[in-house]
């Protein structure tokens, strides 16, 4: 019970200042859209298709496994460490040295400086793997958001104000790495570590399993959500990529940072619970409903709205990501889901079993080449049925682990998609009567007012003893 009501402290605590953080967040990528151009995040997500990849690979996977391991030495921090440096210092040399081959890939040569200066950040997490790991075993839940406030905040003005004095695609590059150099000073100083590095990894074989899986899982997981990206930027257009990263990077911002919370804060609890899981399922079971109560409203909502959100919000030059961004949102909640259950079964120790779901998932993105021949729009579609797919597969495999049932676990997530579903509808017939007639401003504010008055409507009248039984996982 102590451990329940320290998740859920820490999860009310995190969960405002990340909301706070992710206040700034919409706020510098809604203006850095507004100055930057399709052609500028097209060249910003060739630079991050396969640097991005080895990003995870940075610490083999050190850093979960400090947080997962139910005993921690100083000669294990040790032999951490060793390996932490020796694969950072790896990987900004390969990269360094790749860059110009990865340019001709795309066949566009600017790409090389930029990935030869975002390699860079390999030198940088050097010294961000074990603070980070001991602040998130230590469950410093508070003090971990505060680090990421303070980020965020800088690394906004940082940005914003590179672009507006006319850095272009640098700005974006300039602003990662200094996120990442921020991030690092925050964390060492919440949960300060340093260990003398090692050639004697006697002992070492058990974490080096678990980290091994868990870096081949990152990087599986990064080459699924990766591949869209790739394969734009290589069969279509740089403008074309730039819409796709655009509108997947705004349909992607709430549960990114919502998800980055729940994950670490998923990861270090369900540690603890590893031999009862039992437990660690009813954690699950409520969690999934918990997130279930704010992702498919949101992201059904957003769906509704984004023809005058991104026209008002972004301007006109951006119209061509409104139906991307539309299909990208309704699989959002899918997404987050899925990444929940694979944060769990990863933390109480079977990994195994979340490398076997993306291996089925990398298994149908050859939907995404087939969707890709009918432009963004397929290639979104597409997307869309590859999450659904994936979704299904995180049932199958990981819901046994926690021996919870199916059917246990979907009625948990119902009222909430239901609800939604009954919320988009209403808005698109609103909208269809009042197109025209008003202002868009206007409009948008209407939608979003009856998109909240419907979905707490629909909760109230055919879901009130479970959105009360819900909201009440707050209180515990």
């Amino acid at each position: 019970m102590e451990l329940g009501q320290n998740v859920i402290k820490g999860l009310k605590v995190g969960a405002i200042l990340r909301l706070a953080a992710q206040i700034f967040t919409w706020l510098n990528t809604l203006i850095l859209i507004r100055l930057l151009t399709p052609d500028d995040y097209g060249l910003m997500a060739m630079t991050m298709a396969f640097i991005g990849i080895f990003a995870l690979m940075g610490d083999f996977g050190i850093g979960k496994a400090i947080i997962q391991a139910e005993e921690l030495s100083p000669f294990r921090l040790r032999q951490a460490f060793t390996i932490n440096i020796i694969s950072c210092l790896i990987f900004f040399t390969f990269f360094f040295s790749i860059a110009p081959g990865i340019a001709g890939f795309f066949d566009e040569p600017r790409v090389t400086i930029l990935i030869q200066a975002v390699a860079c950040q390999h030198l940088i997490m050097v010294f961000h793997t074990l603070p980070y790991a001991m602040a998130s075993r230590k469950m410093l839940f508070k003090e971990r958001e505060k680090v990421q406030f303070y980020t965020a905040l800088m690394t906004s003005v940082v940005t914003i104000a590179m672009a507006a004095t006319g850095f272009g695609v640098w700005s974006l590059i300039y602003g990662h790495l200094f996120m990442r150099l921020a991030l690092v000073i925050g964390y060492n100083l919440i949960a300060p570590c340093w260990a003398w590095p090692t050639w004697n990894f006697r002992g070492f074989s058990q974490m080096a399993g678990f980290s091994g899986i868990a870096t081949v899982n990152d990087v599986l997981r990064y080459f699924v959500n990766v591949f869209g990206n790739i394969s734009i930027g290589r069969l279509l257009t740089k403008s074309d990529l730039g819409v796709f990263s655009v509108a997947r990077n705004l349909a992607n911002l709430p549960s990114d940072k919502i998800g980055e919370l729940l994950n670490h804060l998923g990861l270090s609890s369900f540690a603890k619970l590893q031999n009862e899981k039992d437990i660690a399922g009813q954690y699950l079971h409520k969690s999934a409903q918990l997130a279930s109560l704010g992702l498919f409203p949101m992201y059904f909502g957003m769906c509704a709205v984004s023809p005058e959100l991104i026209t008002l919000i972004l301007s006109d030059k951006w119209a061509a990501a409104i139906i991307p961004f539309q299909i990208l949102c309704l699989s959002s909640p899918f997404r987050m889901l899925s990444e929940m259950m694979a944060t769990g079964v990863t933390a109480i120790g079977e990994p195994g079993k979340n490398s076997r779901t993306l291996l089925y998932t990398i298994a149908t993105l050859p939907l995404f080449i087939i969707g890709i021949q009918y432009g963004v729009e397929g290639a979104c579609w597409a997307w869309l049925i590859i999450n659904l797919i994936s979704f299904t597969f995180h049932l199958k495999t990981i819901l046994p682990i926690f021996q919870l049932k199916l059917s246990s676990f979907l009625r948990a997530l119902i009222p909430s998609f239901f609800s939604s579903v009954i919320m988009l509808t209403g808005l698109m017939l609103l909208r269809s009567h009042l197109t025209g007639q008003i202002h868009d401003a206007i409009l948008l504010f209407l939608m979003i007012l009856a998109g909240v008055l419907l979905f707490s409507a629909t909760q109230l009248l055919l879901f009130r003893h479970q959105l009360f039984t819900t909201l009440r996982y707050l209180r515990h």
